[in-house]
């Protein structure tokens, strides 16, 4: 086959991913709409802390950086499990999904140590050398910040499936990075559309509003949001996971289930 049909063919099982993701969520949309409410309050309540709580507490900065760790790294499992339930046709609830989730927080955690280190090694290196080496002034800005971004994206989208590995494939976390290295390689224009597919619904239309506001906005709002961005930036983050986990999950579904076929045969 070649590069366009193939292309082409990703674009549309990325399409597919996102059609039975929603199909997922429409069986139980309070459960998702509450989830993504309840795993959205620490980091607002962070925001809060940062633009109102008087700053010379002793608790102030713990709880204003550490209180988004629960949306960065527990709604997620949450959400998968949450997610693994109604592919399977289960109806469960906002306790039964937390329940579920939290044992696995560890596994994904260490996943996540390794996916880190996929992104950051190359990521980090191009923007040293954009900042710190005599080659950052030689190339404009138009160069460095498509390049570093491009990279970014590629070293998401392979590493993307290890989380479902770890969790629903039970893979420990080094084998889960290299095998969800190893698939991004193999189905990368189908991983990088679902992926796209299933953030931009939601994270152009907010990304569009917080810089409209943060440039046009009044003072004070711009300001507030500026203080709490990386608080804020969380809350973001966790409105795109209502699509874009149930997406990914039936790429991992698909992706996953054929490499073992393959596996087998082989």
């Amino acid at each position: 086959m070649s590069s366009l049909p193939r292309v082409h063919h990703a674009w549309v099982a990325s399409w597919w991913n996102l059609r039975h993701g929603v199909e997922i969520t429409r069986q139980q949309p309070d459960l998702y709409l509450k989830l993504l409410l309840l795993y959205s309050m620490p980091p607002l309540v962070a925001a809060a802390l940062v633009l109102y709580a008087p700053k010379d507490n002793v608790w102030h900065d713990p709880l204003a950086y550490l209180l988004p760790l629960i949306t960065i790294v527990v709604a997620p499992v949450v959400l998968m499990h949450a997610v693994d339930a109604g592919h399977g046709g289960e109806r469960i609830s906002v306790l039964e999904a937390t329940r579920r989730g939290v044992p696995w927080v560890p596994r994904y955690v260490w996943t996540n140590v390794h996916t880190t280190l996929l992104f950051w090694i190359p990521v980090g290196t191009l923007m040293l050398l954009w900042e710190r080496s005599p080659l950052g002034p030689w190339l404009p800005t138009v160069v460095w910040v498509p390049l570093i971004g491009l990279v970014a994206l590629h070293q998401h989208v392979r590493t993307v499936l290890a989380p479902y590995l770890a969790v629903h494939g039970e893979l420990g976390g080094t084998r889960a990075a290299l095998t969800s290295w190893e698939l991004g390689g193999r189905h990368f224009w189908h991983l990088l559309g679902t992926f796209v597919l299933g953030s931009l619904p939601v994270a152009l239309p907010l990304g569009v509003a917080y810089l409209a506001v943060e440039r046009f906005g009044p003072d004070p709002l711009s300001a507030a949001l500026l203080a709490a961005s990386w608080q804020l930036g969380w809350v973001g983050v966790q409105s795109t996971r209502g699509l874009l986990i149930p997406a990914l999950h039936n790429a991992y579904e698909d992706l996953y289930a054929a490499a073992l076929i393959d596996t087998a045969r082989g």
